[in-house]
């Protein structure tokens, strides 16, 4: 293989790499109520009316996606 076929794959690999978020890029339920500075009622609340994120279901566990949870709070602090 050549160098710039090398390069390409790599680059390719990098992209996919940015686009699927990996498992350190997931939360726990703990961890997002810590980020997002909310109870866990109120996550489930806001969950459910649609303003949070939806988790992503791993069998019984539920995740959320790092960046989802910062946009998140982004918009909720600069609103005040």
């Amino acid at each position: 293989m050549s160098r710039k076929s090398d390069r390409r794959k790599t680059a390719a690999q990098q992209a996919t790499a940015a686009a699927k978020p990996t498992a350190a890029q997931w939360r726990t339920t703990q961890e997002t109520l810590v980020m997002a500075q909310i109870s866990r009622t109120a996550l489930h609340k806001a969950t459910k009316a649609g303003t949070f994120p939806k988790p992503i279901k791993i069998g019984k566990k539920c995740v959320w996606i790092d960046s989802e949870i910062k946009d998140w709070t982004m918009k909720k602090y600069n609103k005040q």
